[in-house]
């Protein structure tokens, strides 16, 4: 049981690897954060998670979706 474990966390630990690999091809360095928030989003990822690969805070992506949202119904 213990050994299925370890192996399903070594599973997990590889995929979150691979979410934050893709993500990163998703967003380019040179966007703004509002616009890698958004495309990060649509790829699945929480603010949470945004905001560790764009090296901000939760708060300020949270803001930038909010403002793209905004910016969005005109």
């Amino acid at each position: 049981m213990k050994e299925d474990n370890d192996g399903l966390s070594r599973v997990e630990a590889k995929l979150d690897t691979l979410i934050r690999l893709f993500a990163l091809g998703v967003i380019q360095e040179h966007d703004s954060l509002k616009n890698r928030a958004v495309q990060l989003q649509k790829a699945g990822l929480a603010p949470k998670e945004i905001a560790v690969l764009c090296d901000s805070t939760p708060n300020a992506v949270s803001v930038a979706l909010s403002n793209a949202k905004r910016d969005a119904k005109g």
